[in-house]
């Protein structure tokens, strides 16, 4: 046993700075985990600076600003772009956000009959009561089971199948309002937190954009490993890969949540920027976000529309958009910087989410990226031997 793992720590540690570089990525993994109530701030402003750093390169390279000026024109975008947002677009959100969460506590309470609309807009309730929508999804499943053969007809009634489709309408509903009201609300009305990230992140981000060099002098002089050519054989395919993955999945919601709310707005959804904005954001989560988002989306076009005309035109071109965004749009975007797969990503979701929340489902896929570069690359005794033999 022994034998063993000296042998593992040679062939991986036994190059120069390995180890010093492995404490490193210990260290930092176990600061954020523990400490993040207190680096949090810092690790997103860094995050959004790491992003905004490729528009400061470019104007440094296209039109010679010096650094500190371009930073500052970057950091005013940016500024001006989020509060734009902010202004014209939270409003409607969170209005739409609180009439959805006021609507699902309604029907979680009572299935009787929903609320009237009010003022001719369609963004405050339903038009179709819960035990109209009961009793509709009741009749489709007993048609589909009168269609069965014998004996599969006669061992349920319709009163039994309409109690079901009650049972599983009622437990739908009081988990959706368990999770708004005990995970989503309490988030979301932290105003405290939210204003402190709205000062404290803008000024970081601008000083780290800004002192990039300086940060990076003093990271090398005092923080990472002696052995230099490690870093630098790391950093490279790390930063392409992770660099084009946030520019181009920040593309990617903002094209989908366009996308979307396009579409809900012209079908006359309620809660069409609510939920387009939330398919959009779906994307952060490959795979498991389509199925997620889907589930509000289906039911409140259900409880809109109904089984109509209008309801099947609206699922054909949300499907639609599905199928052009996994196979056009995703593609071009990540062709060469997701590379992993399926497994791998599932797993990174589950992972990195349930340490850090939605910033580590967001960022699952960069930190799946890094760790993957880091197992292939990671230098290697048995790798390096025959280099060695070659060169003598």
């Amino acid at each position: 046993m022994y034998s063993l793992f000296k042998n593992w720590y040679y062939r991986h540690f036994s190059q120069p700075g390995t180890v010093e570089f492995a404490l490193v990525l210990i260290a930092a993994f176990l600061v954020i985990y523990y400490f993040m109530w207190l680096v949090g701030p810092i690790v997103v402003a860094l995050c959004l600076a790491y992003c905004l750093d490729w528009g400061v390169r470019a104007l440094t390279r296209r039109f010679g600003l010096s650094r500190p000026v371009a930073s500052t024109v970057v950091m005013i975008l940016f500024i001006g772009f989020a509060a734009s947002i902010i202004l014209l677009l939270l409003p409607r959100v969170i209005k739409q956000g609180t009439d959805f969460y006021n609507s699902v506590a309604y029907y979680s309470a009572e299935t009787t009959q929903s609320q009237s609309t009010e003022g001719g807009n369609g963004d405050s309730a339903f038009q179709m009561s819960a035990n109209d929508l009961d009793y509709a999804i009741a009749r489709n499943i007993e048609e589909l089971v009168n269609k069965m053969p014998d004996p599969i007809p006669g061992m349920f009634t319709f009163e039994e199948i309409e109690s079901g489709v009650n049972s599983v309408h009622q437990s739908l509903l009081n988990n959706i309002a368990q999770i708004m009201r005990n995970q989503i609300m309490p988030s979301v009305v932290n105003a405290f937190t939210w204003l402190m990230y709205m000062i404290i992140v803008p000024i970081f981000m601008y000083l780290m954009l800004m002192n990039k060099h300086v940060l990076q002098r003093r990271m090398r002089t005092y923080i990472l490993p002696n052995n230099q050519v490690l870093i630098h054989e790391f950093w490279p395919k790390i930063n392409s890969q992770i660099e084009g993955y946030i520019r181009g999945k920040l593309i990617h919601i903002v094209i989908i949540s366009i996308v979307n709310t396009s579409s809900f707005l012209v079908f006359g959804l309620n809660y069409a920027f609510l939920l387009g904005i939330g398919v959009g954001l779906s994307v952060v989560i490959p795979y498991v976000g389509a199925i997620l988002i889907a589930i509000p989306v289906l039911l409140i076009s259900v409880l809109q529309f109904g089984f109509s005309s209008t309801f099947a035109w609206l699922w054909a071109v949300y499907i639609l958009i599905q199928l052009l965004d996994s196979n056009i749009l995703t593609p071009m975007l990540f062709s060469k910087a997701m590379n992993l797969d399926a497994f791998s990503i599932l797993a990174a979701i589950l992972i990195f989410g349930g340490l850090w929340g939605f910033w580590g489902v967001f960022f699952s896929i960069p930190l799946a990226t890094f760790i993957s570069t880091l197992i292939v690359y990671w230098p290697n005794a048995d790798a390096t031997k025959p280099k060695l033999e070659m060169k003598k």
